[in-house]
């Protein structure tokens, strides 16, 4: 094996003992700092890392934290492992950037005064690029391709016209604007299709989840939630959790099957506006505005697992993914079988069985993030990935909701 290929191996068994599953973190906007949960020994750190002024959303990779400043109008750039500040990234004067998601070498960022997604660069640690979106952008999403930016409509015109629009990032070019329910403000890509948590008006327009075919772009179905549903997670088996906005319930629904489960007429019992997950725990977020918020975290089966308090009016939150030993992350044979594995970038990936109907194949980074979604075919048994970044990836293949789980390295 080749010397890059072993410094390769070698940064994956760093990351396979450094970041586990038990890590959950909060950004606490009241009080300026980022919480660090360790389920494992029961530990929580309230000033895990310093933030600038009114820290919003945050998304993370490997080795980073990049936290929205909204009120700094910068993208706020943190040691993973440590908390330390790196560097502040300028987004636009005057935009409140609000949320940041990282595809790629690039970082993009709604601009919720601008109406503008900013694209950053991660080797200049700029702005290179900038594309109109609609009314008050917040959320973002992306199946790897495309990115997905929840258009408000805004609150000053009573989150009128909102929408979705749909940008193709080899050009970073709006490809389409998908008009959604009202106030869209969080959502997920989930078997081909977008799933948008919209939160009504906050008064007399209740919540809905749209749920939108990305095969052509059009609106497959729409659940009457109720109340005002806020930020959104589907567990590995399909079941998608959207918590209250004021932090008074947890709705559920089918992801598979596109139902309704449980909406503001029976609600769960349980108490959070924000909920996100990995393949074995859920954390719940009640956010208080004036006194410590609250994160409790479960099972996949609801079984408790421990409660804990971070700072005032938290305003994000991620569960890092789950990282097994090491002969599991790097060495195992995936359940599908797909070969070869290890792969060289840029070359085919092969399944071990012809496909007997069609079925997704679906790739994700270590964060659980997706990353490219492929149709297989009846009698295909290869696939392209495209020239992807080295490292570790996950992957599932199947249909309707029977898919088996893998994990993919991929080698210089």
């Amino acid at each position: 094996m080749k010397t890059r290929h072993i410094i390769a191996l070698l940064a994956l068994i760093f990351v396979a003992k450094t970041l586990t599953a038990t890590e959950i973190f909060v950004i606490n906007s009241v009080s300026q700092t980022l919480s660090r949960i360790d389920t494992e020994n029961g530990s929580v750190n309230n000033s895990f890392a310093l933030l600038g002024q009114a820290p919003n959303l945050m998304d993370m990779d490997d080795q980073h934290i990049y936290v929205v400043c909204s009120g700094d109008n910068a993208i706020q750039v943190l040691n993973r492992l440590t908390g330390a500040h790196i560097r502040y990234i300028p987004v636009a004067g005057s935009s409140n950037p609000y949320a940041v998601l990282k595809v790629g070498e690039h970082l993009y960022v709604s601009g919720l005064f601008t109406e503008k997604l900013y694209k950053i660069s991660l080797q200049t640690n700029s702005v290179v690029a900038s594309v109109n979106v609609g009314a008050g952008p917040q959320g973002l999403c992306s199946d790897g391709n495309r990115l997905f930016v929840c258009n408000t409509g805004g609150w000053a015109q009573n989150f009128a016209n909102s929408s979705v629009s749909v940008i193709d990032l080899d050009s970073f070019s709006v490809e389409a604007t998908i008009p959604t329910w009202t106030n869209p403000q969080f959502a997920r890509v989930w078997d081909g299709y977008l799933h948008v948590s919209c939160t009504g008006d906050w008064s007399d327009i209740q919540g809905k989840l749209d749920i939108i075919n990305l095969a052509n772009l059009t609106l497959e179905k729409r659940l009457d939630i109720g109340g005002n549903p806020g930020s959104l997670w589907i567990n590995p088996s399909g079941i998608g959790y959207i918590g209250e906005g004021m932090s008074t319930a947890l709705y559920s629904y089918d992801a598979n099957t596109h139902t309704l489960l449980h909406g503001a007429g029976n609600p769960l019992a349980y108490e959070a506006s924000m909920v996100h997950g990995n393949s074995s725990k859920m954390a719940l977020l009640k956010q208080n505005w004036t006194s410590a918020s609250r994160v409790s975290v479960y099972g996949l089966d609801f079984s408790p697992l421990g409660s804990y308090y971070v700072g005032i009016s938290s305003t994000d939150m991620m569960v890092a993914p789950e990282v097994t030993s090491i002969q599991d992350d790097v060495y195992a044979t995936p359940v599908a079988q797909a070969y070869p594995n290890p792969l060289r970038r840029g070359s085919r990936l092969n399944l071990k069985q012809i496909a007997e109907d069609n079925s997704l194949f679906q790739l994700f980074n270590v964060r659980g993030q997706l990353i490219q979604s492929h149709q297989i075919m009846k009698g295909e048994n290869s696939l392209d990935l495209g020239a992807l970044p080295a490292g570790l990836y996950l992957y599932t293949l199947g249909k309707n909701g029977n898919s088996q789980p893998g994990k993919l390295l991929l080698l210089d």
